[in-house]
């Protein structure tokens, strides 16, 4: 079936449209320029409310597996791609993406020139589009976006109650503002016994999970449109050694008393190149976020810890004196190199010399 990405200036891209109604998904288009793991990045919750196109012009040749998912289901508002393979690579517990997506109500454009679209959202930034198929005339789909909003966006993704998952380590409670998979694991895999609350806990909430360490989960959306997890946010780093990923970085500068701006076109992909000044090394990581922090106002107690090699954003923030890291990547990757994985390693650290402080 013919189909198209419709932008709100009226530039349209035409492809083959598969999905089970006429009509498609509407949302923010953003570009990923990750060569793998697509699976990865439709399941990331931060991507709620966006239509991805993958830059990377051969997508869906190993198929989708269980055990990539980083969540139950996936986010994205629709996929683009350049050419679609349907037979999986990876044998029979691989299954095709379009009937992955399918199963999901998730709609696919393929055989889109990529390159131009990319392109057109480097020179005019992020916008919203419609993705839909034919008949459907341009001006019923552009009035799909009039109520299109992503205020809530991170009540949408976030756990809807508390939960636990055993460990023989230090009890670390994640604020789920959109959590994935690959950050529980890697707490886990250093021992963590983790508490997962939702976005709405509160002060008290928090307390009573009696935390050694605590983790501000990634997320979608802008940080400003969610003032009143701050409250929450602002006694973890009163009391608790805390570690902030994406959202939760950004939401530790608002804290603070930062600002946050957006970005022009953001930051997705698997390649981004950081500097960590401590550690004195380059980083290649995974990112997925359309604001930043402007650390400024901060110097006084925190140092800038980790900069975007390519337009010098503030990628990491470190507090002076007390147990607080965030970083605007992802270092959990999935996708993605693993160079940072030791971050979560120098997190843990942190909490267990606060452990051993109070033992």
């Amino acid at each position: 079936m013919k189909g198209y990405l419709l932008f709100e200036d009226g530039t349209r891209f035409d492809g083959t449209y598969i999905g089970s109604e006429e009509w498609g998904g509407r949302g923010e288009v953003v570009f990923n320029t990750a060569m793998t793991g697509y699976q990865e990045i439709l399941t990331d919750p931060s991507y709620y409310g966006q239509i991805v196109v993958l830059t990377y012009p051969l997508i869906g040749n190993y198929g989708t597996l269980t055990e990539a998912a980083e969540s139950l289901f996936p986010w994205v508002e629709g996929l683009v791609v350049h050419q679609l393979e349907e037979i999986p690579s990876h044998g029979p517990d691989a299954h095709p993406l379009a009937r992955y997506l399918s199963a999901y109500q998730k709609p696919l454009l393929t055989d889109v020139d990529t390159r131009a679209l990319t392109q057109y959202l480097r020179d005019r930034g992020t916008q919203r589009a419609v993705l839909g198929a034919e008949p459907l005339a341009p001006s019923e789909a552009l009035a799909r976006l009039q109520d299109y909003d992503l205020t809530d966006a991170v009540y949408r993704v976030t756990t809807p109650q508390r939960y636990e998952i055993p460990g023989p380590g230090p009890r670390i409670t994640v604020l789920d503002y959109g959590v994935k998979n690959s950050i529980l694991s890697e707490l886990g895999r250093r021992g963590a016994q983790i508490t997962v609350l939702p976005a709405s806990a509160t002060t008290e909430d928090l307390d009573s999970t009696r935390p050694d360490g605590v983790v501000l989960s990634n997320g979608p959306g802008d940080p400003a449109s969610v003032p009143e997890v701050l409250p929450t946010v602002r006694h973890a780093l009163d009391h608790y050694p805390t570690f902030g990923i994406c959202l939760g970085h950004q939401l530790i500068g608002l804290a603070e008393g930062a600002r946050t701006y957006p970005l022009k076109f953001g930051h997705h992909g698997a390649n981004h190149p950081l500097v960590d000044h401590r550690e004195n090394r380059v980083l290649i990581t995974s990112q997925n976020h359309g604001y930043a922090v402007d650390a400024e106002s901060l110097q006084d107690r925190y140092q800038v810890r980790l900069t975007h090699l390519h337009d010098q954003t503030v990628e990491g923030i470190e507090h002076k004196e007390r147990p607080i890291l965030s970083v605007q990547h992802h270092p959990e990757a999935g996708p993605g190199p693993s160079d940072s994985l030791y971050l979560f390693d120098e997190f843990l650290a942190k909490v267990r010399s606060k452990e051993d402080a109070h033992a």
